[in-house]
C-alpha cells in the first residue's frame, strides 16, 4: 500500500510580511534575480559591433575628460598617487552607484506586465539591477588593474575589505531606490528628481577633485555625503590613500538602516504595485 504524498501549499495575503519572513521570500526567489540581470545584459548589448566594450569606453572616456580638463589644464594633483588613478578610482564607486539608481528607479515600470502576471517580491528587481551594475564594476577592473601596474601599485592587505566596500557602494545605490520607488509610484515627480540630484551630486563627491582643495566648512560638510566616504574609502583600499576614517564605519550602518527600511517600506507598498505601472 502505497503511503500518501504531502504536497505544500502556499498561501498568499493582503497582510505585509514580516522581514524576516519577506527576506526568506528573497532567498526563495533569488534565481530571479540572474534571469533578470541577464534579460538585461543580453538586452543592453544586443545589436552592437562593439558589444561589452561599451562598459570600457565609457569609463575611459571619462577618465581620459576629467585627467585632461582638471589634470592638466587645471594642474590638479592629488599627492602621491597619479591623478588619473585618482579619478578612476572615484569614477569606480561613482558609475557603480549611479547605474543603480537610473535602472533601479525604473525597473518596476520596465517590468509591469510580468508583475501583473506573477507574484515574485518586487525588490528582486533593483536587486537585478545591481547584479547588472556589479558586473559592469568588475569591467572597469580591466581598465584600473593595468593602471595600477604601470604606477607600481600592486595588492596589499587592505584589499581584503573589497567585499565591504563593494556593499557600502550598493547600499548607497538601493536605499534611495527603494524609498522613491515605494514613494513615487503615484507620483512620478520623485522619478524626475533623483536622477537631477544624482546628475549634479557627482560635484559634491569628491570624484575629481580633492577635499583638501576646499574650506574647512564646506570638506566638514562632505561627511553627511556618504557617497564622499564611498569614494574616499575606496582609494584607501587601493592605494592606501588618506588614512582610515571610523566615519565610514558609521555612514556605513547609516545607510544600511536606510537601506533596509526603504526596502521594508517598499515592501508594505509593492502589492499597490500593478495598479499604477
Amino acid at each position: 500500500m502505497s503511503s500518501p504524498t504531502s504536497e505544500q501549499v502556499t498561501f498568499f495575503t493582503s497582510e505585509p510580511d514580516s522581514v524576516s519572513e519577506y527576506l526568506k521570500k528573497i532567498y526563495h526567489h533569488r534565481g530571479l534575480i540572474w534571469v533578470f540581470a541577464v534579460r538585461d545584459l543580453k538586452v543592453k548589448y544586443s545589436q552592437t559591433i562593439l558589444g561589452v566594450s561599451w562598459s570600457l569606453i565609457q569609463p575611459l572616456t571619462a577618465l581620459l575628460i576629467f585627467t585632461f580638463l582638471f589634470g592638466y589644464v587645471l594642474k590638479w594633483t592629488a599627492g602621491e598617487v597619479p591623478y588619473a588613478l585618482y579619478v578612476l578610482s572615484g569614477l569606480l564607486g561613482w558609475n557603480f552607484f549611479s547605474y543603480i539608481i537610473y535602472t533601479g528607479t525604473s525597473s518596476i515600470q520596465e517590468s509591469s506586465s510580468i508583475i501583473r502576471k506573477i507574484y515574485f517580491p518586487k525588490s528582486i528587481l533593483p536587486l537585478s539591477k545591481t547584479v547588472v551594475a556589479l558586473i559592469e564594476l568588475l569591467l572597469s577592473f580591466a581598465i584600473l588593474i593595468p593602471l595600477m601596474i604601470y604606477f607600481g601599485y600592486g595588492f596589499s592587505w587592505r584589499m581584503l575589505f573589497l567585499p565591504l566596500i563593494i556593499v557600502f557602494n550598493a547600499l548607497c545605490g538601493l536605499a534611495p531606490v527603494f524609498w522613491v520607488a515605494a514613494l513615487g509610484y503615484k507620483k512620478r515627480d520623485l522619478f524626475h528628481l533623483l536622477p537631477f540630484v544624482v546628475y549634479f551630486g557627482i560635484w559634491l563627491t569628491p570624484v575629481f577633485f580633492i577635499t583638501k582643495m576646499l574650506p574647512p566648512e564646506v570638506s566638514d560638510f562632505l561627511v553627511l555625503n556618504p557617497m564622499a566616504s564611498v569614494v574616499d574609502f575606496w582609494r584607501w583600499i587601493l592605494f592606501g590613500f588618506g588614512t582610515f576614517q571610523a566615519t565610514w564605519i558609521i555612514s556605513f550602518f547609516i545607510v544600511l538602516l536606510l537601506c533596509g527600511g526603504g526596502m521594508f517600506y517598499f515592501h508594505r507598498k509593492e502589492g499597490e504595485f500593478s495598479d499604477h505601472t
